[in-house]
C-alpha cells in the first residue's frame, strides 16, 4: 500500500476512527505501525465531595497507587 502526505505533513490510512497504533522509527526513513488492541473499560468523571474524580470499571488498591506514585519522577 502506498500513501501520500498532504501539504500539512499528514498521512491518511484506511482505518476506523479511534483505532490506535504504535509507531516505531526504524532507521531514518522507515516507520513500523502496529495496530494496538482496543482499550477495554471506560473511565467517566464524577463530582464527589466537591472534587472531580475518575471512576473506572475496576477498583485500584492503595498499594497500587503507592507503587505508581513511587515510580513517578
Amino acid at each position: 500500500m502506498t500513501v501520500i502526505a498532504d501539504n500539512k505533513k499528514r498521512v491518511t490510512l484506511p482505518t476506523k476512527p479511534g483505532e490506535r497504533f504504535d509507531v516505531q522509527a526504524v532507521g531514518g526513513d522507515k516507520f513500523i505501525l502496529t495496530r494496538l488492541a482496543p482499550v477495554e473499560g471506560k473511565v467517566r468523571l464524577v463530582k464527589r465531595h466537591g472534587y472531580l474524580v475518575a471512576v473506572g470499571s475496576r477498583e485500584i488498591t492503595q498499594a497500587e497507587t503507592r507503587k505508581l506514585l513511587d515510580e513517578f519522577p
